[in-house]
């Protein structure tokens, strides 16, 4: 139950705000607000932890599992992975050589999942200004034998 008034407390505090600051909530009652927000710092903190991040599996390099296997017997391909990765790393780091500055800034932006109309507004150009940049680079690295 504390658990649960740390969560709600900061919806009744928002609620008192903004009833406060905003005479057009004096049609409603005070409760109705309050619960509403409450309600939805609730609803946040369980869309929160429910999160399928927050609920990955976390083993310990050194513990031992229930069985009394270690982390190498449990991912006996963990190795190969990290290798892979590697090599991966100094791909990507090879081709990011072949590019401008400006370019390589657009990749990393397009690689952290803004779309093209947010670089563009980033860069001050239009979304077919973007579209066309990637396209050359694209060509260019084709060219490269990438």
């Amino acid at each position: 139950m504390e658990d649960y008034y740390d969560i709600v407390i900061f919806g009744y505090l928002q609620a008192v705000q903004e009833y406060d600051e905003n005479p057009a909530l004096s049609r409603f009652q005070f409760s109705t607000i309050a619960w509403t927000k409450m309600n939805d710092c609730l609803m946040k903190h369980y869309a929160y932890e429910n999160k399928p991040k927050r609920k990955a599996p976390t083993v310990n390099i050194h513990a031992y599992a229930k069985d009394g296997l270690t982390l190498d017997e449990i991912l006996p391909d963990r190795r190969k992975c990290l290798q892979a990765q590697a090599a991966d790393r100094l791909f990507v780091m090879e081709v990011l050589s072949c590019l401008t500055e400006t370019e390589r800034q657009m990749v990393h932006l397009k690689a952290d999942g803004l779309t093209c109309r947010e670089i563009a507004e980033i860069f001050s150009t239009t979304v077919h200004g973007i579209h066309g940049r990637f396209r050359r680079m694209r060509m260019r690295l084709t060219e490269m034998d990438f």
